[in-house]
C-alpha cells in the first residue's frame, strides 16, 4: 500500500486559484507527501516553504526533488509527525501566511486537527493568514473552530475548508 495519496491536480489548481499569486510569504504544507502542493506554492510566489511528512521515502524525494534546486525558494523538509513539527515551529516563533493540511481521508485526522490539535496550528498562523484543510466530503467538520471564520467548498469527494483569524464565522 502506498502511504502517500497525492492531492489531485485539479484540486491543487483550485486551491491556488483561490489563494492567488503571492509575492513572498510563507507556506506550511502538513502531510506533504509527494510535495505537489509545496511545489505549486513555490510556483505561486511563496519564498519560504516548510514541508512536513512522516514517510521517510517521501521526505528524501522532497529533499532531492526539483524544488530543492529553485533559487528563489527556501524549502525546509521536516520528516516527523505533524504534531511534533508544529510544536517545534511554534517554539521557534515561526508564522505562516498559508497552512495547508491534507491528512489521510477518514482516518480521524480531521477531528484531531479541528478540535484537539487546532491549538497547535493557531499559534503558527499569521494574523491575516489562512489555514486550509483538505478532507473527504464524508468527514464532518465542527461548526466552530476556536471562533475562526470558515467556509467549505466541495469538489466531488474532496472538500477544501478555509479557516481565517480575526473574522467571525457565519455560524456564530
Amino acid at each position: 500500500m502506498n502511504p502517500v495519496r497525492p492531492t489531485s491536480s485539479k484540486l491543487v489548481q483550485t486551491l491556488f486559484n483561490i489563494i492567488g499569486v503571492v509575492d513572498g510569504g510563507s507556506f506550511l504544507d502538513l502531510f506533504s507527501g509527494t510535495g505537489r502542493v509545496a511545489f505549486e506554492a513555490a510556483n505561486h510566489g511563496f519564498e519560504t516553504i516548510v514541508a512536513v511528512e512522516l514517510d521517510r521515502r517521501a521526505c528524501q524525494e522532497l529533499k532531492n526533488g526539483p524544488m530543492s534546486r529553485k533559487a528563489d525558494t527556501r524549502l525546509e523538509v521536516l520528516c516527523m509527525d505533524i504534531r511534533r513539527a508544529m510544536v517545534l515551529l511554534a517554539k521557534k516563533g515561526r508564522l505562516f501566511d498559508v497552512i495547508f493540511a491534507d491528512p489521510p481521508y477518514e482516518s480521524g485526522w480531521v477531528e484531531e486537527i479541528t478540535r484537539g490539535g487546532a491549538f497547535l496550528w493557531l499559534d503558527l498562523l499569521a494574523a491575516e493568514g489562512v489555514f486550509v484543510l483538505e478532507h473527504s466530503s464524508r468527514e464532518k467538520i465542527p461548526d466552530k473552530v476556536q471562533g475562526l471564520a470558515w467556509e467549505t467548498r466541495q469538489y466531488g469527494d474532496s472538500c477544501l475548508s478555509f479557516y481565517r483569524k480575526g473574522k467571525r464565522s457565519e455560524a456564530e
